[in-house]
């Protein structure tokens, strides 16, 4: 009898079943906002006085299926907006103008065919000054001291025995870029036959840090790629990389909402090595007291002594 009179403390299924709906509602109703959430029913309490009461299990069910089901939907719906999450929302640094971009790679390209010597001599004068610059650098020589050094390893017999000097160009201030100066190395070829002139080679050894601009684009940073860091070559060759350049790299300021400045302007990049220049004068060798007056000369042509 006093087995029979005990009561089971567990709880029946059914109403295990209910308490885990009613956790699940409350769970998924916090999740919302307010004005998201669905109105809870009300039944008239005794007395014909309304107040709110426990939804019953049908109600819950039916709730609990459909929030599943438009919150499914909302966060479909809701996806597209986040344009880019880790950015803020904002767009990506490399998200160019497609027609920037594109314009920009072909001048990559140009750049690509221009870079390379166009002669054997050419070549070989590009494989000597990168040697003696490397070697240069490395016992810290910089600037113009470098220079120097270059053209002075340049005309030994071991550097070639080039006819190599440091040329410093200035040009004037004009209504679209200020004044300046650069300097450079020439080298002055052999002529190819007895009737021929010499051709004159212009050595750069910064040459691709002319062009580095702030922020730049993807598609500048490949057109930077493509400049060598040391050129070697002609005026007309020169002439041709640096409009390909300068023009990316106004395309890549455009696009970045930046001011292009004086000095990344095309014609100011001309006048660095297409301007009037002085050819300073190789000291004479030991047993030769020649003319130590410096040469003078106008882009486009060689030295005249003065």
């Amino acid at each position: 009898m006093r087995a029979a009179a005990q009561i089971d403390p567990s709880p029946s299924p059914a109403a295990l079943a209910k308490s885990r709906l009613k956790r699940l509602f409350e769970r998924q109703v916090l999740r919302v906002s307010p004005a998201e959430r669905l109105p809870l029913p009300s039944v008239p309490a005794a007395g014909g006085e309304k107040d709110d009461l426990e939804p019953s299990s049908v109600c819950l069910d039916g709730m609990v299926r459909n929030f599943l089901e438009d919150g499914g939907e909302r966060a479909a719906a809701a996806a597209p907006r986040c344009i880019n999450c880790f950015n803020g929302g904002e767009a990506s640094d490399d998200d160019d103008d497609t027609a920037e971009a594109s314009a920009m790679l072909d001048a990559a390209e140009t750049i690509k065919g221009l870079v390379r010597c166009a002669s054997l001599r050419e070549r070989n004068l590009l494989a000597d000054v990168a040697t003696l610059v490397e070697h240069h650098r490395a016992a810290g020589a910089r600037k113009r001291g470098l220079l120097r050094l270059l053209a002075a390893s340049l005309r030994g017999t071991g550097g070639g025995g080039y006819d190599a000097a440091l040329c410093v160009s200035r040009w004037e201030k004009s209504p679209t870029h200020p004044a300046g100066e650069h300097a450079y190395i020439d080298v002055l070829l052999p002529a190819c036959s007895d009737r021929g002139e010499r051709e004159r080679v212009l050595v750069d050894v910064d040459f691709r840090s002319q062009f580095e601009v702030a922020r730049p684009t993807k598609a500048y940073r490949a057109v930077l790629q493509r400049l060598p860091g040391a050129f070697v070559g002609t005026e007309d060759r020169l002439r041709l990389l640096v409009a390909a350049a300068a023009d990316s790299a106004r395309a890549s300021l455009r696009q970045r909402g930046l001011h292009l400045p004086p000095w990344r302007k095309p014609e100011y990049m001309r006048a660095k090595w297409l301007s009037p220049y002085e050819r300073e004068a190789p000291p004479p060798p030991p047993d030769d007291p020649g003319n130590e007056l410096a040469d003078t000369g106008e882009g486009g042509g060689d030295g005249q002594s003065v």
